[in-house]
């Protein structure tokens, strides 16, 4: 063996090489291939292969382990055969090359590097537009490596587009869109693709791409019809639905929702309204056909984008007179696309695909329609919705959108007519596809509770989620995507209610006000969103718990109870038990029930157990003394609401009175010459219980031989003749019997005097001697009342009876008559139970011979309910602070029934076309709560009307008007316009040059909404300042030749309310500094422009040249007229009266006279200060609004939080404050101006304002602005009256100073601030001056007296550096 190797060398450059192939993956012991030489001995391999084994005999190679291609697809070994030298020659051996090539099978499937992609494209994406995929990699080689890409499966607008690689023969592909996308028809693919290589058999790799279509806003709202034509009879009654448009938009959101209008110019005579939400048209006026047989209406649909999108339809409206109206079929898809309804092949049998709504404009069976639905084999069915024409199209069997994906249906309507008339609808419905996935919540549920009256945007939980990604990919965005009721046991019940979370905080927070008692538990989804593309998310609960507020009151299961109780009840007795329930929870719904005081005898009789509402008698009941009662029964809750129920006990009679007659001994007087059936005399007896109980029957018990008696008149008779018997008294026993069971009786005596004319008294005798009568109120005039009747013992004159009533009042004089002969008693004019209850009077019989017979007769007017309820005033209003808590009682209305009982209590409605009034009314008491929240800023009151009625007539009712005014509070900060200004200045500017003006807003009204500005103290701010009313930024220095002009400045403004508390914002304020050149240089760009002509360019010059030369000109005026001025001047002593005369105040003081802009002078407020210090100004010195400026104001304290500076001025007499907000210093009091409109006192003979007190550059020799500045007010003489700001004469004459001083020495030269603009002041020292209006300019005119609007004169005269 180490011979071979070494002559191995010697042997290679004869070498013979031999290539065999074997296929990879042969098994162990496959032939690849046989090395003969004839000759050979043995076979050396010198290389080894562990793969491949030489046959040392016969020279076979043989496979050791199975080879891979994708391993190693060459071996190489080298062989040397030895050869048998034994024979004829001898052979050297020889070495032999064997190269082995592995060749391939196909055993590699294709391999995509992600198995599922989803993806997000916009709608509006061109056709063309691709997106690269990853391909798919194929270990094998040639035809067996990917060859082919092929989307099997999801219907979609998409190709593959393959291409070479340019080696191994491999694919790559892109998706390319084939077709438009519409995300309205279809947002959402799923598309798989499958790659395959060319083996045999094939093998494959499957990739699935989901594909999220996003939507833009590019549709418009769409009506169902071109147009529309309903017809409707023209009887029909106002309310009539003429017919309903439907407009859909294919948008999500807001933008779907739609607002329908009825163009007014095509419903002039206002017979058509349109429900805006529904599209219902209906019918607000009367109809004529033969006036006008048709209506032609515009409809115009508008969505709630934020750029709305609108579309009219034209509805032409037949009126008819006969029935020929075929149904209409509305469909209205869930969801659709031109026309076509769509429904997700997820969808549960029952779903619903759309909404039909079916009309037939006639009436009965000819209206009444049945709707059918046709189709073969469609999986979908009609059914009939609700009690209307509704129908709904929902899913009878499962969907598969790859088995089929349209549906073609038809529906037929057919009415009950006779014969019946049927439409019919051709409608399509397309199957569509469906998709998951989630950044992680902290919690997978939260809980949360929040009261029922939190107001708007109270934040109530805060949900955190979080993601291991970073970067834009872990910023998540919160949304909440669904608001669920949870009603009892935890039933989802979808109703309307409002939250809304930030979207980058998480916290959640109301977004309507919340009713506990509409539901109690609500739950929220919210969704967590990250920020990649595309984006993941996830989803958690959220359970809101909804905590009760006392905000319902109790509520009775009856308005009104009735029940009957025996006379003979037990004390104690259960009479009734009400019932009432409170729709609030917890501690508030327990009830108390009472008994109210309307009735103090009902109170008396029965009492109520305040926990079960269970009412019983508290004493004997007697049905002779009250017949019924009537209670009002109050339910309280533990939070001080309640309701209330009237209730009646009736009380049922018992025979537990005898009867009682009127007399206990009647006495007649009788001729013994009478004939048998002569009237004696008529017992009367009563009985106060009720039906049989009281019906009395008479009888004689002793002593009635002689007599007989009417069993149910009384009517005492003689039975047989008298005649013989004279002076002789018979005594008779009669008795009064019930007919109750057990029967009560009672007797009287009736004794009769048989004798004589000479011995007995003949008058005459009423049947009974007391006459009872209740009569109801409402008895018409002329109504009988009663019938009286007496006899004479007299059988001479027993027919000759005459009636007449007697001592009456006046009253029952004008109210009743009786009938001479019959004795009826009748009345004369209208009753009256409010104005008289009791009449009381005597009627009296007389016969022939003047004798006369009397009976008392007692009517008493029983009460109906005939008197409205009257409000203690005709209109009431109310004021009511918007800050107010809910349930807060606002305002007390009283109204008074002249009723009685049941009739005379009053209850209380409210009666408003507004739905939202915040308002509760106690129906019972008049009292008025606050129901929820007022703003002032929404609305500022509220008017509605209040109806005052009772329940036993509620259409007998009176209104009155009430008002609440909602007042104001400064609950709204001032806001700036903008979050920031930015100004421009030029470095050679004045000072008191305007810059700019920060302006802000306040939303409240009065001193809550007025606004003023300081500048916060900065670096810089002294350059600055900033009128105190207007925000107006100006310059406090002169910037020309300052050496230390920088290019920008930063100010912060604040603005500041006048509300208590006061609220402020500030913003932040840029003034650029541009200089001269750069002014030039900008002018130069402008010059450059070519598209400028020459004649504009000449102009630009001009006026730039011009101003800069004016400017200079200015600057050098003004400081030569400063130079010449004294910086401080005195004022001269005008009056012997003052101790002292103020010092002028120093320059500082001039120039911050500026910041405050136009300071209020005489109007006495301290508002401006955050804590002002207050004094007593002496020598008729006032107060100022604008600071605490007088002369000889003595010493005042300050709080150290409050005081920057307490010695502002050098001079003692001087003292001033500024507070934090950095107020500048306030001007001085003028002298005598008092915060009248018109300032009616009398000053001194000369009045001054020193000229020194106004800032230099409101000098009157340069400007005219001390009027319109300082706001002064004017002054009216002693001729003149003050009415509207103004002074007016009220006698001949021209006004002469201010109270009774001289002209000469007079100064009115005060002028309201908006009446004096432009006003130009000559500077001559002795002149007159006029104002002009409307020009408002000053003339002078020396030498002569003018009169300025012919209404006062205006004199001014130079002494000592002052006017006067």
């Amino acid at each position: 063996m180490i011979l071979l190797l070494l002559s191995l060398p010697l042997l290679s450059s004869s070498m013979e090489e031999v290539e065999f192939r074997v296929e990879e993956n042969s098994p162990p012991r496959t032939l690849v291939g046989t090395l003969q030489r004839p000759g050979a001995a043995t076979f050396t391999p010198t290389t080894s292969v562990e793969e491949f084994r030489v046959d040392r005999k016969f020279g076979d190679i043989r496979v050791v382990l199975s080879p891979d291609r994708e391993s190693r697809d060459r071996y190489e070994m080298t062989v040397v055969i030895v050869f048998d030298n034994s024979g004829e020659g001898s052979r050297t051996p020889q070495a032999v090359s064997v190269v082995i090539i592995v060749t391939d099978v196909n055993d590699n499937s294709p391999q995509f590097p992600r198995k599922l992609i989803p993806m997000t494209i916009t709608e509006s994406q061109p056709v063309g537009f691709r997106i690269p995929l990853d391909p798919a990699e194929d270990a094998d080689l040639g035809t067996n490596s990917t060859q082919t890409y092929e989307i099997v499966s999801g219907d979609s607008p998409f190709r593959l587009e393959q291409q070479k690689l340019g080696f191994d023969d491999q694919y790559s592909c892109n998706l390319e869109l084939e077709q438009s996308l519409d995300r309205e028809y279809k947002d959402f693919y799923v598309i798989e693709i499958i790659a395959r290589d060319g083996g045999n058999p094939s093998k494959s790799d499957k990739m699935t791409l989901q594909i999220k279509v996003a939507d833009v806003n590019d549709n418009t709202p769409q009506f169902n019809q071109s147009i529309y034509r309903p017809s409707i009879l023209e009887d029909a009654p106002v309310g009539s639905v003429v017919c309903t448009v439907l407009a859909t938009d294919n948008d999500k959101g807001d933008n779907a929702k739609i607002t329908y209008l009825i163009e007014p110019r095509f419903n002039r005579d206002g017979l058509f309204s349109i429900d805006p939400d529904t599209g219902i048209i209906s019918l607000s006026g009367s109809l004529d056909r033969e006036t006008a047989p048709s209506h032609e209406l515009v409809v115009r649909a508008t969505d709630n984008g934020e750029f709305p999108e609108r579309t009219t339809v034209r509805v032409s409206v037949t009126v008819l007179d006969v029935n020929d109206n075929t149904p209409q079929i509305n469909p209205t898809f869930l969801a659709q696309e031109d026309e076509v309804g769509m429904v997700s092949e997820a969808s549960e049998i029952g779903d619903y695909v759309a909404h039909v709504n079916v009309n037939d404009l006639d009436t009965g069976d000819n209206g009444q329609v049945q709707l059918q639905l046709h189709g073969e084999g469609a999986p979908f069915e009609i059914v009939k919705v609700g009690l209307g024409s509704g129908y709904a199209i929902q899913v009878s069997g499962p969907l598969d959108r790859e088995s089929r994906d349209t549906w073609h249906v038809w529906l037929e309507a057919r009415d009950g007519g006779s014969p019946s008339r049927v439409a019919h609808r051709n409608i399509t419905v397309r199957v569509v596809d469906v998709n998951d996935c989630a950044p992680v919540f902290e919690e997978a549920m939260y809980r949360c509770n929040v009261s029922e009256i939190a107001e708007k945007g109270t934040d109530i939980v805060k949900v955190t989620a979080t993601d291991r990604d970073l970067g834009v990919n872990a910023e998540i965005t919160y949304s909440i995507v669904s608001i669920t009721n949870l009603g009892q046991n935890n039933v989802e019940l979808h109703t309307p209610i409002s939250f809304s979370i930030n979207s980058k905080t998480g916290v959640i927070s109301t977004g309507s006000q919340i009713d506990r008692e509409a539901r109690e538990t609500i739950k929220l989804t919210v969704q967590a969103q990250d920020g990649g593309n595309p984006s993941l998310s996830s989803r958690s609960s959220v359970i809101v718990d909804i905590i009760d507020y006392n905000d319902n009151d109790p509520r009775f299961a009856q308005r009104h109870y009735t029940t009957l109780v025996s006379e003979d009840a037990e004390i104690g007795h259960e009479v009734l038990t009400v019932h009432a329930t409170d729709a609030d929870a917890g501690g508030l719904a327990p009830l108390t029930y009472s008994i109210k005081e309307y009735y103090s005898a009902a109170r008396s009789v029965f009492t109520i157990e305040p926990e079960t509402g269970v009412i019983r008698t508290s004493s004997d009941l007697d049905y002779e003394q009250q017949k019924s009662y009537n209670l009002v029964v109050e339910a309280h809750d533990n939070g001080g609401r309640r309701g209330v129920t009237s209730v009646e006990v009736l009380i049922r009679d018992l025979n537990d009175n005898s009867p009682q007659f009127l007399q206990a001994t009647y006495r007649a007087s009788l001729l013994h010459t009478v004939l048998p059936g002569t009237l004696v005399t008529r017992v009367s007896a009563f009985d106060v219980d009720a039906g049989l109980n009281g019906v009395v029957s008479y009888s004689i018990l002793q002593g009635g031989e002689m007599f007989t008696i009417d069993p149910k008149t009384g009517f005492i008779s003689t039975s047989v003749s008298l005649h013989g018997m004279t002076n002789v008294t018979e005594r008779l026993i009669v008795q009064a019997v019930d007919g109750g069971s057990p029967q009560q009786s009672s007797v009287c005596n009736v004794l009769i005097l048989i004798g004589s004319l000479s011995t007995i008294d003949l008058k005459p005798i009423f049947t009974s001697q007391d006459y009872n009568v209740d009569i109801a109120e409402s008895l018409d005039t002329g109504h009988v009342i009663t019938t009286v009747f007496a006899r004479s013992p007299d059988p001479d004159y027993s027919g000759s009876i005459k009636y007449t009533i007697s001592k009456l009042t006046r009253q029952a004089r004008e109210t009743f008559t009786i009938g001479e002969d019959s004795g009826r008693i009748t009345t004369t004019s209208p009753l009256d139970r409010e104005v008289e209850q009791f009449y009381n009077f005597v009627v009296e019989a007389t016969d022939e011979l003047g004798r006369q017979g009397m009976a008392s007769i007692e009517v008493t007017v029983t009460d109906i309910n005939d008197n409205k309820a009257k409000f203690s005033a005709a209109s009431y209003h109310f004021s009511v602070k918007e800050n107010l808590d809910k349930g807060a009682v606002v305002a007390q209305i009283t109204a008074s029934d002249l009723d009685y009982g049941i009739n005379g209590l009053v209850q209380y409605l409210i009666v408003s076309e507004e739905s939202d009034l915040p308002f509760h009314l106690d129906s019972y008491t008049g009292s008025i709560s606050l129901y929820s929240h007022l703003d002032f800023e929404t609305k500022t009151y509220y008017q509605f009307t209040v109806r005052a009625f009772n329940k036993v007539t509620p259409d007998f009712y009176q209104e009155t008007a009430v008002q609440i005014s909602v007042l104001d509070v400064n609950d709204n900060a001032p806001l700036f316009v903008k979050s920031h200004f930015n100004f421009n200045l030029l470095d050679s500017s004045l000072d008191n040059v305007a810059i700019g003006v920060a302006m802000a807003t306040d939303a409240d009204s009065g001193i809550n909404g007025e606004i003023y500005y300081t500048l916060q103290p900065t670096v810089n701010s002294h350059l600055f300042q900033v009128d105190l009313r207007t925000g107006e930024i100006r310059t406090a220095v002169v910037f020309a030749n300052r050496a230390d002009v920088q290019e920008q400045y930063d100010l912060k403004v604040l603005c500041r309310d006048r509300g208590v508390p006061s609220l402020n914002s500030t913003v932040l304020v840029t003034v650029d500094v541009l200089s001269t050149g750069e002014v030039v240089d900008i002018l130069q760009q402008v010059l450059s422009n070519d598209a400028l002509s020459r004649k504009a360019k000449y102009l630009i010059i001009f006026f730039a040249s011009a101003f800069l030369f004016s400017t200079v000109i200015l600057v050098c005026f003004i400081k030569y007229h400063r130079d010449s001025k004294s910086k401080y001047k005195n004022l001269a002593q005008v009056d012997r009266k003052y101790d002292s005369v103020p010092p002028p105040l120093p320059k500082k003081s001039t120039e911050n006279l500026m910041s405050l802009g136009r300071c209020e002078m005489g109007l006495s407020s301290d508002t401006l200060l955050s804590k002002p210090a207050r004094s007593t100004c002496s020598n008729n010195y006032k107060f100022v609004e604008c600071g605490s400026y007088c002369p000889s104001i003595p010493e005042r304290e300050f709080s150290q939080e409050n005081i920057i500076s307490t010695s502002f001025f050098s001079d003692n007499h001087h003292k001033t404050a500024l507070s934090k907000e950095s107020l500048p210093p306030p001007p001085p009091c003028l002298p005598n101006f008092s915060s009248k409109e018109c300032l009616n006192f009398n000053p001194p003979h000369v009045s001054r304002i020193p000229e020194s007190l106004l800032p230099e550059s409101h000098q009157i020799t340069s400007r005219s602005d001390l009027a319109s500045s300082y706001d002064l007010s004017p002054a009216c003489s002693n001729k003149h009256e003050c009415h509207d700001n103004r002074c007016h004469s009220n006698e001949s004459g021209v006004a002469s100073g201010l109270g009774s001083t001289p002209p000469t020495s007079e100064i009115n030269f005060l002028k309201k601030e908006h009446e004096m603009r432009k006003d130009s002041w000559m500077s001559s020292d002795d002149s007159l001056f006029k104002l002009k209006n409307p020009v408002s300019s000053l003339q002078s005119l020396p030498g002569q007296k003018v009169s300025l609007n012919d209404k006062r004169q205006v004199r001014f005269q130079k002494l000592n550096d002052s006017y006067v």
